[in-house]
């Protein structure tokens, strides 16, 4: 092959490699492409879940009858120097002791340990007293509080709401959580997240892995934010069963609604819902539609797939 025949088997050989890389250039920008929207779709499914199951994950439970039996912790008992005494006294020079000169400085030591040991058992027996004393004074806060929480006084369920009510605006439950007290009862109402919460697109992967977005049909939007908004009521009552020992609660959920009397928006009931414990304790909360339990429970909820939620007057 002459030099020239050399040249175009060399060219065609770079060009082959070129065209090579390129197709594995494209076939890494389609999986990046196909990687990305599965990842994007992902990211809105698991958003749209964590919005339905507000409601699945509760408070941990407080047995306050077990905390009202707790027994009051043991005062701790002042050692003396006995036990040193006792190893001195008992202390016999083994042989190996006795080859070594051992036994005299051993004996010394525990003459030492015995002469020390009053103060030592001082310092012990101060910081026994002072632990002691801290857990008795928990003690006594916690099971007077629990006797008060069985009894059904108010002063107690409100000292354990103020605990509860700690939840930050960037909650998924909402922006503000009130409670009011009315013979023994308690109703928590609950300003929950616009309809804004929700979005206004669905997304999916298409057959060629390329990422679909369209707008969210309005029947869809709105069923999403009724169920949002139940799963944030099941949550309320849920982790008010499991804090407190009461058998009952209410809670009615606000959102933001136009006024048409003033033309501005205002926090407007859109459910109400009285919740018994023996009945929320059955449902199983990982598996239930939010909106359909709301069956379980006598409650005022006025919805229209067409129009979403509409006034309603708490329970």
């Amino acid at each position: 092959m002459g030099w020239r025949g050399t040249l175009r088997s060399v060219g065609a050989a770079v060009r082959a490699a070129e065209r090579d890389a390129q197709r594995r250039h494209k076939a890494a920008l389609k999986e990046q492409m196909i990687s990305d929207a599965a990842d994007a779709v992902d990211s809105w499914e698991n958003y749209i879940d964590e919005l339905l199951t507000v409601h699945v994950n509760l408070a941990d439970e407080i047995d306050w009858n077990a905390i009202a039996n707790t027994p009051k912790p043991s005062e701790p008992v002042r050692k003396n120097d006995s036990e040193a005494k006792a190893k001195l006294e008992s202390y016999k020079p083994s042989f190996m002791d006795k080859m070594f000169g051992q036994a005299e400085k051993k004996r010394v030591r525990l003459q030492d340990i015995l002469a020390g040991a009053p103060e030592k058992d001082d310092e012990t027996y101060r910081k026994a007293m002072a632990n002691y004393e801290a857990a008795l004074a928990e003690w006594k806060a916690d099971t007077e509080l629990a006797h008060k929480l069985v009894a059904g006084e108010a002063d107690a369920i409100r000292q354990v709401i103020e605990e509860f009510q700690s939840l930050s605006k960037e909650s998924l439950i909402g922006s503000a959580l009130n409670f009011r007290m009315s013979e023994g009862r308690i109703h928590a109402v609950v300003q929950v997240h616009t309809d804004e919460i929700i979005p206004s697109f669905r997304r999916k992967q298409l057959a060629s892995g390329k990422l679909s977005e369209s707008k969210m049909p309005v029947g869809q939007f709105n069923e999403l934010y009724q169920d949002y908004v139940c799963s944030v009521a099941l949550k309320v009552a849920g982790d008010l069963f499991r804090i407190l020992p009461q058998t009952e609660v209410f809670v009615t959920c606000e959102s933001e609604m136009l006024d048409t009397a003033t033309g501005h928006k205002k926090p407007t009931p859109v459910l109400s819902v009285q919740f018994v414990q023996e009945t929320f304790m059955r449902l199983n909360l990982e598996s239930i539609d939010p909106s359909d339990s709301m069956s379980n429970f006598n409650h005022n909820m006025r919805f229209a797939k067409t129009k979403g939620f509409a006034p309603i007057e708490p329970l």
